[in-house]
């Protein structure tokens, strides 16, 4: 038999044309397609981090606001406070020295009475006529032994005063006896602890027997509440 030579394997053959160029176009939409989905998962990974970063930023200096606001508060509370401490050691050193006063003890109305009463009367805190109108009839206009024979002094009035500073009040009234007795008792009208202006006198008669009609004003101050409240910072 005529020797046969061996037969050597062959590499396949490269396909070209229209199937290679097929595969090549599907593998680059695929890689084209995840580019897309990874650049999309990547845009909401850092639109969810900025928005969480806004939102931590924001609630953060709404925090910092707030916080600012109660320190601010604060410092007020205790700036007030510290003012308030320093009045009342001042006026502590006033009352005291009223206490002491021998001038005001010399027209105390009772002898059991303290000092500081005197202030209370020269001033009151409310306009009250009743009271007013006994104090002319038993402890001013009597002294001098003229004969009342009439007090006009106004109604309190029924609306609250808020502003503590002296309010006034007319009243008026009409004395007669001797020309002696009328102008004593006048100086003791002046010599009173209690504010009194006379605006007007008006007089009729003799020297023995004058009428003599007075208005005049006198004062009140509403007292000053000091409260301690309570403020809710928002």
């Amino acid at each position: 038999m005529p020797d046969q030579k061996p037969t050597q394997p062959q590499a396949p053959k490269l396909e070209s044309g229209p199937r290679l160029t097929r595969l090549t176009g599907i593998k680059k939409r695929q890689q084209i397609e995840l580019a897309g989905r990874n650049m999309f998962i990547w845009v909401v990974a850092a639109a969810i981090a900025v928005s969480f970063c806004l939102a931590t930023g924001q609630y953060l200096f709404t925090k910092w606001e707030y916080n600012n606001k109660i320190i601010g508060a604060k410092y007020k509370a205790s700036d007030t406070l510290s003012s308030n401490i320093t009045a009342a050691t001042e006026l502590k050193k006033q009352i005291d020295a009223l206490v002491a006063n021998n001038d005001l003890a010399s027209v105390k109305t009772d002898p059991n009475d303290t000092t500081t009463k005197s202030v209370l009367d020269a001033l009151p805190i409310s306009g009250d006529s009743a009271a007013l109108a006994t104090s002319l009839q038993q402890a001013i206009l009597s002294k001098s032994g003229v004969t009342i024979e009439s007090i006009n002094v106004p109604g309190e009035s029924g609306d609250a005063v808020l502003v503590s500073q002296p309010q006034e009040v007319k009243f008026s009234f009409i004395v007669t006896g001797p020309y002696d007795k009328i102008k004593t008792m006048a100086h003791d009208l002046e010599r009173t602890i209690r504010p009194i202006k006379v605006t007007a006198i008006t007089m009729t008669g003799t020297d023995a027997s004058l009428r003599a009609n007075f208005e005049a004003t006198t004062y009140f101050q509403p007292a000053k509440s000091v409260n301690a409240t309570q403020e809710v910072v928002k």
